[in-house]
């Protein structure tokens, strides 16, 4: 099936086939994300209004060393303001189109629509399916790996809050360590060997659990 065919389909019917995932535009992440670009623009723009003053021209009179590190200083800052600012356009402009950003999984094929760009790869065509990062870890992993590594902070803090509150606080500790998530999920397209971007965000969902998905529709695809 064509990608204008598969994208019809997914705009315009209520219902859609039951092997079909579609995974559209979550507006309410990508409006969370556009708060963090405008304060990363503010403090990056603040923070060149502060600092340039006291090192222009002053650092710049003091010796190659001192001007090297305050352009290496000035540059991350500008570039942490500059970068949000282009951030929240893109993101802005996203979530004015977001009926045009959308990820379709069929049985045969991946159809990846972003604004006019428009990628269509064959599950035939798909291999190396990679999610950069920690998978989050499972209830089951998290109890063996609670009960084969014991803390002693948390035995000791049973002594005086009680074994209930001492195990809440040390599973609350384990699981900010393993919080963070992949942010990008890619594969490879064996037409050309060129590398497909699926997700740079979680602005579609997990992009462990999509990667997890593709991969499993594309071990059926290769199947039939």
């Amino acid at each position: 099936m064509e990608s204008v065919q598969i994208l019809s389909q997914a705009n315009t019917e209520e219902v859609l086939p039951g092997d079909w995932l579609v995974f559209p535009l979550q507006r309410q992440k990508v409006l969370i994300g556009i708060l963090g670009w405008i304060f990363g623009a503010c403090a990056g723009g603040l923070l060149f209004i502060f600092m340039a003053p006291i090192m222009i021209p002053h650092n710049y009179q003091n010796g190659i060393l001192a001007a090297i590190f305050s352009t290496v200083i000035l540059g991350i800052v500008v570039y942490v303001c500059l970068g949000s600012i282009w951030a929240l356009i893109t993101d802005i402009m996203r979530v004015r189109a977001a009926n045009k950003h959308i990820i379709i999984i069929t049985p045969e094929d991946f159809v990846k629509q972003e604004g006019k760009k428009v990628v269509h790869v064959p599950l035939a065509y798909v291999k190396h399916v990679t999610a950069r990062g920690v998978a989050p870890i499972s209830n089951k992993e998290q109890n063996e790996q609670e009960v084969s590594r014991p803390e002693v902070g948390t035995s000791v803090g049973s002594l005086f809050i009680g074994q209930r509150a001492a195990s809440g606080i040390r599973q609350g500790v384990f699981a900010r360590r393993r919080v963070r998530t992949p942010t990008t999920l890619a594969f490879i397209d064996s037409r050309s060997e060129k590398e497909i971007i699926v997700v740079t965000d979680k602005s579609y969902g997990d992009p462990y659990e999509i990667g997890e998905i593709l991969k499993e529709y594309v071990q059926n695809a290769a199947i039939k």
